[in-house]
């Protein structure tokens, strides 16, 4: 047990669980992650936040103002899905700018920031799809988990090496670096999937369409979505990257501390839980909608603690590296 405890062990274990769930049934492992999984994550990690203060003390504006901004822009993005006016992209791009406000105090740059990026989605192609369909949804849940990984080792002062303790430590974000590779290049054969997995998926075909126009193929929602080898390698990316970023998230047990989470924070998350899980149970795309508030609103709380985890990488990779090896003692 005390091993399982490990967290670089239990992280080993997600990769590959993760890895041999995405390469069986890709489509049917990333909506049902998504749809039952995904919800508890949300919940939890936004009362892990709150505990933490949103990691935006001192920030340009409160932290109640923040999160009061987050989440009426969270209603925007949820109105948006409807209207499709890409209030989305706007959304998001504020509030990054504004949860940089925990970092920096200065209001002008602020807004300089603001207006660069508004500018910027004039001459850079894409960019606004980009921001509103691929950070949200794989920079959160891959780039930020391969970053909060490195994070912990950088924390934990391990520097690559023959040892134990060295290279085997960073054998997690190695792995998490080629394993998407393998399984967006592989030729694997699967069953036609049921109506049901195939109009789940008809909420993520815009971000898997984007996808796969990436790698020169189309993707549609219909009983031939695995045929194609580009938007079968597709969902089973997405389905590894989703599954193992909640089972990195649940093994966190030193840092979440899950047994002193109080009663009353375990009851909320228990009903609001049951009701996410009952909207989809009655209708996915109706779930998908209404659970769409809390997927971007645990995305938007994020942000700061993002930035902080940014700054401390970028200030303490190179003084990891540059630090001289303690001699070796002789026995």
């Amino acid at each position: 047990m005390r091993l399982l405890r490990d967290q670089h062990v239990s992280n080993f274990l997600a990769l590959v669980v993760s890895a041999v769930a995405a390469s069986l049934a890709p489509l049917q492992v990333f909506i049902f992650v998504y749809a039952f999984v995904g919800p508890l994550h949300y919940l939890t990690e936004i009362a892990w936040l709150k505990k933490k203060d949103f990691y935006f003390g001192g920030g340009v504006v409160s932290e109640r103002a923040y999160v009061a901004i987050a989440a009426v822009l969270c209603v925007a993005v949820s109105v948006d899905f409807y209207i499709h006016r890409g209030l989305t992209g706007y959304a998001i791009g504020i509030l990054m700018v504004l949860s940089l406000g925990a970092l920096v105090k200065n209001p002008y740059i602020l807004t300089s920031a603001l207006v660069a990026g508004y500018v910027a989605k004039f001459f850079v192609h894409g960019l606004v799809m980009f921001v509103s369909a691929i950070l949200p949804t794989i920079v959160h849940v891959y780039v930020f988990t391969m970053l909060f990984m490195v994070s912990g080792l950088v924390r934990e002062r391990k520097k690559p090496g023959l040892a134990w303790g060295g290279w085997t430590r960073w054998i997690n974000p190695l792995l998490l670096l080629g394993l998407p590779v393998v399984l967006l290049m592989a030729r694997w054969r699967y069953p036609t999937p049921g109506s049901y997995w195939i109009n789940a998926e008809a909420g993520f075909s815009s971000l898997h369409g984007y996808l796969a126009r990436l790698l020169g193929r189309n993707l549609h929602p219909d009983a031939s979505i695995l045929a194609d080898p580009a938007a079968a390698g597709v969902l089973r990316f997405l389905a590894f990257i989703y599954l193992f970023h909640y089972l990195n998230w649940f093994a966190k047990t030193e840092l979440l501390q899950w047994h002193r989470v109080s009663r009353r924070s375990w009851v909320w998350i228990a009903v609001l839980y049951s009701v996410s899980v009952g909207c989809y149970l009655r209708s996915f795309m109706v779930g998908f909608y209404l659970v769409n508030f809390l997927s971007m609103l645990h995305v938007f709380l994020e942000f700061p603690l993002n930035w902080h985890t940014g700054r401390f990488l970028a200030t303490s990779v190179a003084r990891l590296w540059s630090r001289p090896e303690p001699e070796q003692v002789a026995v």
